[in-house]
C-alpha cells in the first residue's frame, strides 16, 4: 500500500516516521502561513488601488516575506513524503510574479496577468492546505 493510499484512508500515523511526521506538520503550517499571506498581499494591494501609493512599497516589501514559502513546502514534501508538485507550482507561480513586474511590465499583455496569477496563488493556497489537512 503506498503513502497516498493509507493518508486517504485516515492512517497518517501508520508506518511513518517521526521524521515524515514533522515534515507533514510543518508543511500544513506553512499552507495555512502562505494562504494568510496571500489575502493579506491582496488587501495591501487593494489598499494601494483605492487609498494611494504609498501601499505599493508595502505591497512590494512584504512578498519578499512569504516569496520563499513554497520552496521551504517543496523541501517538506519530500521530508514528509507527500506530493511535490503543488509546492513547485506554487513556486513557478511565485517566479511569474516577479517576472511579470521586473521583466514584463512594458509587455502590457504580460504584465495584466499579475493579477491573474494572484488568483492562482490563492487556489493554489487553499489546494494545500486541503492537500496538508488529509495528511
Amino acid at each position: 500500500m503506498n503513502v497516498d493510499t493509507e493518508y486517504k484512508k485516515g492512517a497518517e500515523t501508520k508506518g511513518v516516521s517521526a521524521v515524515a511526521r514533522f515534515g507533514r506538520m510543518a508543511y500544513r503550517l506553512l499552507a495555512w502561513v502562505f494562504l494568510i499571506c496571500i489575502i493579506a498581499q491582496v488587501f495591501i494591494a487593494g489598499m494601494a488601488t483605492f487609498t494611494g501609493q504609498a501601499d505599493w512599497g508595502l505591497h512590494m516589501a512584504f512578498v519578499k516575506f512569504f516569496a520563499p514559502v513554497p520552496i521551504i513546502m517543496i523541501l517538506l514534501s519530500i521530508i514528509g513524503r507527500i506530493r511535490i508538485w503543488l509546492s513547485l507550482g506554487l513556486f513557478a507561480l511565485i517566479v511569474f510574479q516577479f517576472m511579470s513586474v521586473e521583466l514584463f511590465s512594458s509587455v502590457w499583455v504580460l504584465a495584466a496577468l499579475h493579477p491573474v496569477v494572484a488568483l492562482l496563488l490563492f487556489w493554489g493556497a487553499i489546494v494545500a492546505v486541503k492537500q496538508a489537512r488529509g495528511k
